[in-house]
């Protein structure tokens, strides 16, 4: 098994394509697999407000490299519901948000294959997958930081 270290939990790292979705507060539904619901490994719990950041360089767990962010988040979201189910149980529904890469299982299963380096027989129907659902928060001035 490969090593997992811990990271920030005050934290949500997006890639590099995401980042203009995230400024313009399109995207608002991430899907993380495995179970990361609260007090699990690398989970949130509902209504935790984290830094939306996105990665400047790549990490890698196996090797305990973190990865490398951008200088300052691009916006504080609060997580609004999360919820573990498995990959067949998913709905058209649970993909509202999503960004338009991830519109259904089958290309959540070839997104997180690529971002997550998996292959297709790691991700069936009977795979654990955390749907993630969030807002953005706005501060008083209109600002978001």
């Amino acid at each position: 098994m490969n090593k997992r270290f811990k990271l920030p939990s005050d934290d949500m790292a997006f890639r590099k394509i995401y980042k203009e979705l995230l400024e313009k507060e399109i995207l608002t539904t991430v899907f993380r697999p495995g179970v990361r619901v609260c007090n699990d490994f690398r989970g949130y719990c509902s209504k935790d407000v984290v830094n939306a950041r996105v990665i400047s360089q790549l990490g890698l767990d196996r090797a305990e490299i973190a990865p490398q962010f951008l200088a300052s988040p691009v916006k504080k979201i609060q997580i609004e519901e999360i919820f573990s189910k498995n990959l067949g149980s998913l709905t058209a529904d649970d993909f509202i948000g999503s960004s338009p890469d991830v519109y259904d299982k089958q290309s959540l299963i070839y997104h997180l294959g690529l971002i997550y380096n998996l292959d297709f027989s790691s991700l069936s129907d009977e795979s654990q997958v955390t749907r993630i659902h969030f807002s953005y928060i706005h501060n008083q001035g209109g600002n978001n930081e």
